[in-house]
């Protein structure tokens, strides 16, 4: 006899993340009133102002008013007006491109050319695409469409919808985490910081080979172990053979010129922002430029004509509009704690007990402060606009330089996103792949653990080398 259903239970749902912010503004607001105003003079250092370390001190408080909470979002907006603009251009941009198939179809004829020449090599590639649109265009959420493919062709292959999870999810975030010049955590820090766009890219490079190299060695492992006796799979007991397919489809459609040539655009105008950020600094308006030219270029070469192109951007900028928002929201609470005078002083508190500490140290204690802070704000650029005015003013006290800072924020916003639930591209992979939470943990724990390891021997090597320019 089946039980009854208890239609007064509620179902659990996480907060949106909008609600969380604001909630978080209000708390902040809150601070205001309890914790005292302060301030450090700034002093000028090899022609850039810093803070100077030694001259804190209290001032007349400044509390927020009811009102101000309400007045921190339009202002939090209008701070962070270029990356909120510069994130939807990015949305909108892809959307045209994939309007045209040629990302989709590019990428399905690459697979299924390889396909005869062994699972572990197609299981590479894709993980390496999903990696390259994470760590240099700082793509997650535009690659939920690609996905399913990889799923399906995990499991076409004969591996599990685990393992078609892991080279999509787990690469664009593998990615996202080292990325060379990922714009939504790299960028959006260097910009903060005043640090030349991308700068310190080599180190970089080398973090994101091997962090990809050690991921994909967890993945292999488990794919030989399951392909060699598929009970040992994690998803033995859950039928996912309605997720594979035929890899022959893919070649009913066309890789035309067209197609070749949008993604040789979008790669070419990529190219060009890199040498321009580096050469004359470019930044995020310059970025957003770009990919409206990217836009234009790949409707005109798709055919889809003037109108069909404008609507498929503003589709595509609506789409991600909801994050770019968050970016502003984000910028609101710093709005609140600046009026209220009270940043330095939380900077003072903090940074005081790490002064004392080897600067290794104060850089790991950064890492873990932002692995907590990510259960609760997952989105990088937004928790970018957060934390790094408190923690590039403390690299300064600490004895560090700003672009280790940053390296810390970027490896500890990304790896632990991996296995939190807050962040719904994990949510919406593992739905996918009909993949229960608890085995997507079980899988992943080991390998977080060992970017974790790997991440705090990045940073002893940042604070050896002088991780720079500054």
């Amino acid at each position: 006899m089946s039980k009854p259903i208890n239609r007064n239970k509620k179902e659990f749902k996480m907060i949106n993340s909008f609600a969380l912010l604001f909630f978080v503004i209000i708390f902040a607001a809150i601070l205001t009133h309890i914790i005292p105003a302060g301030h450090f003079d700034t002093i000028e250092v090899n022609g850039r102002m810093v803070i100077n370390p030694d001259s804190f001190k209290f001032i007349e408080s400044n509390p927020a008013s009811f009102f101000d909470i309400f007045r921190a979002v339009p202002y939090g907006l209008v701070a962070s007006a270029m990356l909120v603009i510069g994130t939807m251009m990015i949305g909108g941009s892809i959307g045209v491109i994939q309007e045209t198939g040629a990302l989709n179809i590019g990428i399905s004829k690459a697979i299924s050319k390889l396909g005869n020449k062994g699972g572990n090599l197609v299981l590479v590639l894709i993980f390496c695409i999903f990696a390259s649109l994470g760590g240099f265009l700082g793509f997650i959420e535009a690659s939920i469409p690609f996905i399913p493919l990889a799923i399906s062709i995990a499991v076409g292959l004969g591996y599990d919808s685990i393992t078609g999870v892991a080279v999509a999810l787990l690469g664009a975030m593998i990615g996202f985490s080292s990325g060379p010049t990922n714009p939504l955590t790299v960028g959006i820090s260097q910009s903060l910081a005043g640090l030349p766009m991308f700068s310190g890219l080599s180190f970089r490079i080398v973090i994101f080979v091997i962090t990809i190299i050690v991921s994909l060695h967890h993945i292999l492992k488990y794919s030989k172990s399951i392909k060699a006796d598929s009970s040992k799979s994690l998803m033995h007991d859950i039928d996912t053979s309605d997720l594979s397919f035929d890899v022959d489809t893919f070649q009913k459609e066309k890789f035309t010129l067209a197609h070749k040539l949008i993604i040789l655009t979008l790669i070419g105008c990529l190219g060009l922002f890199i040498y321009g950020a580096i050469n004359f600094r470019w930044y995020f308006n310059e970025l957003s430029a770009l990919f409206i030219l990217i836009a234009l270029v790949a409707g005109v070469l798709g055919k889809l004509g003037i109108n069909k192109t404008a609507e498929v951007f503003v589709k595509g900028a609506s789409g991600i509009a909801g994050g770019a928002l968050i970016i502003g929201v984000a910028r609101g609470i710093q709005w609140i704690l600046e009026s209220g005078n009270i940043i330095d002083t939380i900077i003072h508190s903090i940074s005081t007990p790490l002064s004392t500490l080897p600067p290794v140290i104060s850089a790991i204690a950064m890492l873990l402060f932002i692995c907590v802070i990510n259960f609760f704000i997952p989105s990088g650029s937004g928790k970018a606009v957060i934390t790094m005015p408190i923690m590039l003013p403390m690299a300064d006290i600490v004895g560090i330089s700003k672009q280790t800072a940053i390296l810390a924020y970027q490896l500890g916003d990304g790896i632990t996103n991996i296995i939190y639930p807050t962040l719904g591209v994990v949510l919406i992979a593992l739905a996918f792949g009909k993949v229960p939470y608890d085995r997507w943990f079980k899988f992943t724990i080991s390998l977080v653990i060992k970017l974790l390891i790997l991440s705090i021997i990045f940073l002893f090597v940042a604070i050896q080398i002088n991780y720079g320019p500054f």
